[in-house]
């Protein structure tokens, strides 16, 4: 029904809002049946993938590579963007290195270096790791990474803050100009080769 009056307006926006509408038992709770449950996921996800494809293709991608795996890392949209600056090879050496570092800071007990991971209410020590072997592998295979960076960057360490940003941090602020896109292929350029990833 439609509200004429403003008060009949006012008396519409008072209260609690209605639920949306979904399949209930009698007592008013969502409905737990296998099929429902199962029906309401599909449709959860179907809603979350749409708001996600819908903020990538307002990056500039098409319907079709919005969707697709790739889409849903800086690195990934780069080399789907501009796959003449950014190589298929290139885009692997980055995830690898991805890899690399997170399984480092998930065996070190070190905290992912983003807001997003912190949470502030809690205190981690490292004096605990559950397998110190597998960690001192992880460790050597970030320093291997960070020699290899090192020795690409000619003034100061433009090349690895930009590889990692991009790579590990997943993060794409001025990475539309030039000599960010420069600094990140030097980087990656490197890691090609450290990885030994051929086309």
């Amino acid at each position: 029904m439609a509200a004429y009056s403003k008060a009949e307006k006012l008396r519409v926006k008072r209260g609690r809002p209605s639920l949306p509408a979904v399949a209930r038992e009698a007592n008013g709770r969502k409905s737990r049946r296998k099929t429902t449950v199962a029906l309401r996921l599909v449709e959860t996800e179907k809603e979350v993938k749409s708001v996600a494809v819908a903020n990538r293709m307002k990056m500039g991608l098409s319907a079709k590579v919005a969707s697709t795996q790739e889409a849903g890392s800086v690195l990934g949209r780069l080399h789907l963007l501009n796959p003449d600056e950014i190589t298929r090879a290139q885009f692997e050496a980055g995830m690898r290195m991805a890899e690399d570092y997170a399984r480092y800071y998930a065996l070190t007990g070190i905290p992912f270096p983003s807001v997003k991971a912190m949470d502030i209410a809690r205190v981690r020590g490292l004096g605990n790791m559950d397998r110190p072997d597998a960690a001192r592998i992880a460790t050597n295979r970030v320093m291997k990474i960070e020699t290899v960076l090192g020795l690409v960057d000619l003034a100061g360490k433009p090349v690895t803050s930009v590889t990692k940003k991009v790579c590990v941090l997943d993060e794409g602020e001025g990475m539309q100009m030039p000599h960010m896109i420069g600094y990140l292929k030097r980087g990656l350029l490197a890691l090609v080769e450290h990885y030994e990833i051929y086309p």
